[in-house]
């Protein structure tokens, strides 16, 4: 019991060096490693509320063991995490108890090396926009890289990236591959409204069906995840269809996939190398991802950086028994071999509604309504990913 453990310590450390050079990066000549520092945004309120217990308990602890140096920004209210992205993090906690010095209270995003995203997915959609709406945009989304540990509702990156990773869907597994400080490149997308608002997607676009789901049953946030559930069944009750055409470049249009494509106008023709499908939609969903949830295996062709859209379609007509059917067959991705189902790939897309038509979803938030058009981004932005 007297033993000296002293060696056995340095043994650990050193295995934690080597583990963790992920975590990293090459300081001034003679000075070693310098450590890199992440930025916690976390939303205590998304989904049950178990962020708070989910930092204490997991990703706190993990990040002492791993050596991560972070700051803490718990959210306070609807469009903080935005305002903060756009500007200094005016009040940002560091992780240790001891009292933070005015230049970690004020530290500006572009001073970090990582931003983990702990809520659901509209926490990484705010940061997003947010980061969208600064001067150096482009150079923060080369410089940072991303993580996000689901706490919220439907939580479909998350769910994503560790199906992708062959990991089990859970915080603990998504702070563990984090840990591990491996990067690999996503698809992003960029979005333009007929007001020429620009948005930035990572997720999912839906409209018809799954937007009017989505957004309409915010009425039931306080039923968690089972809100969805019970308002596709009113819907599929009370099927609508919406007159619209929607428009793709199929990716056999493009020589260069590793680049944007240049999109016209919103309001000018689109050029001849795009094909169009019109007529009664039930609906349109457009997927970068495999789970538009943890529980909505919608894409499961879709891969970080494969550079398309994959558009699922189902117009009309279409009986309630034959939906029923494709809905349920979602969580297992069975809707796939439904007779009805159409899956489109594609870089950009543009969707123009008819006169009745239903909401703009973008990754689980409304955006504006009426003509939209998207294109992939990419490999826009580096995620936390096992190579």
């Amino acid at each position: 019991a007297t033993e000296d453990f002293a060696f056995v310590r340095s043994v650990v450390r050193g295995i934690r060096c080597l583990a963790n050079l992920g975590h990293h990066k090459s300081g001034s000549k003679g000075s070693g490693p310098r450590p890199r520092r992440y930025l916690v945004v976390m939303n205590p309120f998304s989904g049950t509320g178990q962020g708070q217990r989910i930092y204490d308990s997991t990703v706190k602890p993990m990040f002492a063991q791993a050596g991560i140096d972070h700051d803490l920004c718990v959210t306070q209210h609807g469009g903080h995490a935005m305002d903060r992205m756009a500007s200094s993090l005016g009040d940002s906690r560091h992780d240790s108890e001891a009292e933070c010095d005015e230049q970690a209270e004020s530290r500006d995003l572009s001073s970090y090396d990582a931003l983990i995203a702990m809520g659901g997915d509209g926490m990484l959609w705010e940061l997003q926009q947010g980061i969208l709406a600064r001067h150096d945009s482009e150079i923060i989304l080369k410089k940072l890289s991303f993580g996000i540990i689901g706490c919220g509702t439907c939580n479909g990156l998350a769910a994503t990236l560790l199906h992708w990773a062959n990991e089990k869907y859970s915080p603990l597994e998504s702070t563990y591959m984090i840990c591990k400080g491996q990067i690999g490149p996503m698809d992003l997308s960029r979005y333009e409204t007929l007001s020429g608002k620009i948005y930035t997607g990572f997720l999912t676009f839906s409209w018809a069906f799954i937007a009017d789901v989505d957004l309409d049953s915010e009425c039931l946030r306080f039923l968690g995840a089972l809100r969805t559930d019970i308002w596709a069944a009113y819907r599929i009750l009370r099927m609508k269809a919406y007159k619209g055409v929607f428009s793709y470049l199929p990716p056999s249009a493009v020589e260069d996939r590793s680049k944007a494509v240049t999109m016209p106008p919103l309001g000018e023709a689109l050029p001849q190398s795009w094909e169009t499908v019109s007529g009664d939609f039930i609906l349109l969903w457009a997927s970068q991802v495999s789970h538009a949830s943890y529980k909505e295996h919608q894409s499961p062709e879709s891969q970080m950086n494969d550079g398309v859209f994959r558009v699922m379609v189902v117009r009309s007509p279409i009986s309630r028994l034959q939906m029923l059917k494709l809905a349920l067959g979602i969580e297992s991705a069975g809707h796939i071999h439904h007779d009805r189902c159409e899956m489109y790939e594609c870089m950009a897309f543009r969707l123009v509604p008819g006169e009745e038509g239903s909401h703009n979803d973008l990754d689980g938030e409304k955006i504006e309504d009426g003509p939209i058009q998207a294109c992939v981004l990419p490999g826009a932005a580096n995620f936390f990913f096992p190579n």
